[in-house]
């Protein structure tokens, strides 16, 4: 049988361990309400307050490049390998 002592000592390990655990997680809340937030103050501080425009169809500047979106070039592919009917693919891609 376990000694009084020992109960009560595994008793407070555990309501340490589970103190700390939601230490942590509350710790953890409060940086993601922190970090979202700053994003959120970011987006109303600009002047046209958008997120920037990280997909490939729909960035400007990757446009600019030549830089285009794999759904559109195959789509553009696949028209003109109707149109010519002939299977040797296409030759917009490098």
């Amino acid at each position: 049988m376990l000694s009084l002592d020992l109960v009560s000592a595994i008793r407070q390990q555990k309501s340490r361990f589970v103190q700390m655990f939601l230490n942590i997680l509350i710790i953890s809340f409060i940086l993601l309400g922190l970090a979202t937030a700053g994003m959120a103050l970011g987006i109303l501080v600009k002047k046209k307050g958008r997120f920037p425009a990280y997909r490939v169809g729909h960035n400007r500047d990757m446009h600019q490049r030549g830089i285009h979106c794999v759904k559109d070039e195959e789509i553009r592919c696949q028209k003109e390998e109707f149109k010519e009917k002939d299977c040797r693919g296409c030759q917009h891609l490098p």
